[in-house]
């Protein structure tokens, strides 16, 4: 065999192992929230300290109700000019949430991102309490490709 082909075989090779990996391996697990009646002005002010672009949205309890995200904030307060002092994440954040649990594998969050056209899900227990997010940043730092 051709080094080519050995060299291809050996990138199959790894994919197809790494697929059954479960998220909980490659998920982020130490996340910056915000709470649900929080703040815009809070949920910027986290985003810039903490340099993400998306905050998961929780109860007390840490329950995912929702995420909000930059793009959320530009288009629902800065460009129509609302205050965000006065204005509360749960108004603004996304609510239908794909989320994965911590026995989906690689390969399954790899595919439900594809055919969402999703950058980020939020992975949580069976009671919907949030431990974790995957962006397409951490599966490119696994070895997956994204475009």
């Amino acid at each position: 065999m051709s080094v080519f082909f050995v060299t291809l075989l050996g990138l199959l090779m790894t994919k197809l192992t790494t697929s059954t990996v479960k998220i909980s391996r490659v998920m982020t697990k130490d996340l910056i929230t915000v709470l649900l009646d929080g703040t815009v002005e809070e949920a910027v002010k986290k985003m810039i300290d903490y340099d993400v672009e998306c905050l998961p949205v929780v109860d007390s309890k840490g329950v995912l109700h929702g995420l909000v995200t930059f793009r959320d904030i530009i288009i629902k307060v800065v460009y129509p000019q609302t205050k965000t002092r006065e204005s509360k994440v749960e108004k603004i954040m996304s609510k239908n949430l794909v989320t994965c649990n911590l026995d989906s594998t690689v390969l399954d969050v790899v595919k439900i991102m594809k055919n969402k056209h999703l950058r980020r899900i939020p992975i949580v227990n069976a009671k919907n309490k949030l431990v974790g997010l995957v962006t397409d940043f951490d599966l490119a730092l696994f070895g997956w490709e994204f475009m």
